[in-house]
Formats: structure tokens, C-alpha cells, sequence
């Protein structure tokens, strides 16, 4: 079906000299205003949601005994009923740093640090102070996602897309004590800046992103993609910013030479990994042939084991059919966009290439699909069709509303 909904696209460095010249100051500021309002309406109806949604999540429960205990009687009941699962090992770090327990440093600093900091400012304990990193960094990124969106897409796709971010089935990790949302605001933020042509500040915000997560480091492939493209791929373009991509590791760098300082092994946070029945290296299709045969071995078909695997092995899968939808086909997106494409692609391997070896080898996938940020991109622009954003925000809603009363009643969800 033909797109109905017309856009103006804002053409990629590669294309404009110098951008023709500095913008005026209103401008830039406008673009930006556009976007914060934009990422601020659709962060605020989450919050609204996201509290209303919690304070039922008793009602399954009543009159039964429930996990989480007893339904919370006050405002920060409620609010602690978000401290859950990898919350506590962000807190027990910002409190007490990683000599505690050895095994929290397969958990990277940054999250935790900006945690330690925000406690001191921050009304309550570290875990209220995480929420308030979170939901600040969830602020960033929705903003980020609207800004970028709208230069490579338009303005009513960055709409929807920055939407559909929040609105997929995980979208509330974006705004409870994990990394998922400072994590994406770096992320994006260095790849609006990849796409803007600015190779420092790239690099800058690489460097944060790969201390608050390993899949940071993977922004250096969409890093010397992108410089790459933007000079027609010719080594003669190469200049002095391409240095840039050396700062995208600093961050895993500097926390590699504090755990050789503190425990005497810079690669302790791989070992840590251990704890999670993560052993290493695996083939991604032995780890998709693996799961398959793990859906069909388990019984019963919908009992959460089998569900679980299913979710999110069709989350890996559909992630990768997208990635290849973007770059091919009718609804490709376009050559500027395969810098994100690869970010994307290798934010999915990882974890088939890494799975857990227990009943639920590809765990979090469908969390971390939230980092595919061209994913969202592309729903957008297939959102055009009112049928298919009606069906979408249907469909995960729906999902995203079960899986905030399961991970509130202290059950897994990912």
C-alpha cells in the first residue's frame, strides 16, 4: 500500500557541503523544542500509565496469597513494588561498590555511579534515586528518538516512532531502575551525532554508553560505517576526526583497568557472567536451533517456559527480518540508514551468540530489542497505514500491560 503521509527529509552530510553554513540559533532551538515537547508528552502519558496500571496490579491477586506480598497501602509501597529482579544488584553497587559481592561487576559502573551521585540530592534511598536517573535518562532518550527520527524520516514518522518505542511490550524498563534508558540515550545520542557529521561528540557519548553497557562498544562499527559513507568511501576523506571512534571503548577501557587494579583481572566482569550460566562463545543459529527444540521438548505449549522462549525468540527473529527490510525490499528505508542496521544487527547477536545455558537461552531479548532503535523507525513509517498502527499499539499495549503486572507481582518477565 502506497505511503499516504508526506515527509521532509533532512538530507545526510554526505550530501550537503558543510550543511551550507551554520544554522541560525532559532532554528536549532526550534528543532530541539520540537523534539523535547514531543518526547515529554509521550514520557508523561507513560508515567500516568505506568502508576495507574501499578496500582491495580493487585486486583489478580485478591483474596489469593501473592508473591509480592500484600497490596501497597501507600505511595512509596507502590513505588517499591518496581524494585524488582536487577534493581538490587544497581542499588547494593551504588551503596556499597563491587567488593560486596564480586559477581555484581559483570554489571557496568555508570548506571550505578549516576545512582550514587543522585542519592545525594534524592529524597529516600538509592532505589528511589535510581528512579529518578531512570526516569530522567527515559526523558533523553525519548527525545533523542524523536530528534534523529525526524531528520532521517519526518516529523509525523518521529511521532510514532518515539510512541512506539515506549509503547512495545518492555517498553516500562525504559523508565524502572535499569540501565535500558541511560544506556539508549547515549546510544542514540551518538548516533544522531554520527549522522550530523560531529565525530567527537560521537565518540564522547560512545565512550558513556559502552561504561553503562557492553553493547556500547559495538557503536564503533555504526561509527566507521557512517564516517565512511559520508566520504564515498574513500580513504583519501579520512581525516583527523575519525579518531573519534577510539573513544568509543574508553568506557569499557577504564573499567577494565579498575577491575585489574581492584581484583586483579580486567576481564572479571566476563568471568561474572558465569553466575548467569553465560559460558562464552556459541553459534547464533546452534542457539536458534537450540531454543526451537527447547519449544517443542517443553510441555505444556503455554506454560511460561515455552512462552517465554517463544516471545523471545520471535523477538530475535523478527528484530533481524526487520533489519533486512530496512536496507531491501518495498519498504526499505535507504542507505542512510545501514549505519543503524549494523549497531542494531549486532545488539541481537550478541545474546544469540552468548546465550544462558538453562531453560531460557535467549532471556531479555525482547529488552534488549529495545536498543534497535531503526526497528522503531521502520514500524513508524509502516505506520502510516492506520490498520498496521492500530494493530501495533494494540497488540503491545496489551503485552506491555500483562507484563508490568507480572514484573510488579515479583515474577520474570523477560
Amino acid at each position: 500500500m502506497p505511503d499516504s503521509e508526506a515527509t521532509t527529509l533532512t538530507p545526510s552530510p554526505a550530501s550537503v557541503s558543510a550543511d551550507a553554513g551554520p544554522k541560525p540559533k532559532n532554528e536549532i532551538w526550534q528543532r530541539w523544542q520540537e523534539s523535547f515537547l514531543a518526547g515529554f508528552a509521550v514520557w508523561a502519558i507513560g508515567l500516568v500509565t505506568y502508576y495507574v496500571v501499578t496500582a491495580v496490579s493487585w486486583l489478580p491477586t485478591e483474596d489469593l496469597t501473592s508473591k509480592a506480598g500484600a497490596p501497597p497501602a501507600t505511595f512509596g509501597e507502590l513505588l517499591s513494588s518496581w524494585h524488582r529482579w536487577d534493581t538490587t544488584w544497581y542499588v547494593i553497587i551504588a551503596d556499597f561498590g563491587y567488593h560486596f559481592d564480586g559477581n555484581s561487576t559483570a554489571f557496568f559502573p555508570l548506571y550505578p555511579m549516576l545512582v550514587r551521585g543522585a542519592n545525594y540530592v534524592v529524597a529516600g534511598g538509592s532505589f528511589e534515586a535510581a528512579i529518578v536517573v531512570s526516569l530522567i535518562a527515559c526523558l533523553a532518550a525519548l527525545v533523542m528518538m524523536h530528534r534523529l527520527s525526524a531528520e532521517m524520516l519526518g516529523r509525523a514518522d518521529a511521532r510514532r516512532a518515539t510512541f512506539y518505542l515506549l509503547a512495545f511490550p518492555t517498553g516500562f524498563y525504559l523508565v524502572a531502575a535499569y540501565t535500558e534508558s541511560l544506556f539508549l540515550a547515549l546510544a542514540i545520542g551518538s548516533l544522531y551525532w554520527m549522522r550530523r557529521g560531529h565525530w567527537w561528540w560521537a565518540g564522547v557519548l560512545g565512550a558513556f554508553a559502552s561504561a553503562t553497557r557492553m553493547a556500547g562498544v559495538m557503536l564503533a562499527a555504526a561509527f566507521a560505517y557512517e564516517y565512511l559513507r559520508q566520504r564515498g568511501f574513500s580513504w583519501r576523506k579520512v581525516r583527523f576526526d575519525a579518531l573519534g571512534i577510539a573513544l568509543v571503548p574508553a568506557g569499557l577501557g577504564v573499567y577494565m583497568a579498575y577491575l585489574a587494579v581492584s581484583f586483579g583481572d580486567p576481564f572479571r566482569f566476563l568471568k561474572s557472567q558465569e553466575v548467569w550460566f553465560h559460558y562464552g562463545y556459541t553459534n547464533p543459529l546452534t542457539t536458534i536451533k537450540d531454543v526451537f527444540l527447547l519449544i517443542h521438548r517443553t510441555e505444556p505449549l503455554y506454560g511460561p517456559t515455552t512462552v517465554r522462549n517463544i516471545i523471545n525468540l520471535t523477538a530475535a527473529l523478527g528484530v533481524l527480518v526487520i533489519l533486512a527490510l530496512v536496507l531491501a525490499g518495498p519498504w526499505r528505508l535507504g542507505a542512510d540508514h545501514a549505519y543503524l542496521v549494523i549497531f542494531a544487527a549486532i545488539v541481537i547477536l550478541m545474546p544469540l551468540s552468548n546465550p544462558i545455558r538453562a531453560h531460557y537461552p535467549l532471556s531479555s531479548m525482547w529488552r534488549f530489542a529495545l536498543e534497535c532503535t531503526v526497528v522503531f523507525m521502520w514500524l513508524a513509517r509502516r505506520g502510516r497505514n492506520h490498520t498496521f498502527d492500530r494493530a501495533y499499539l494494540a497488540i503491545a499495549l496489551a503485552l506491555q500491560g500483562a507484563m508490568v503486572v507480572t514484573f510488579v507481582q515479583n515474577q520474570f518477565v523477560a
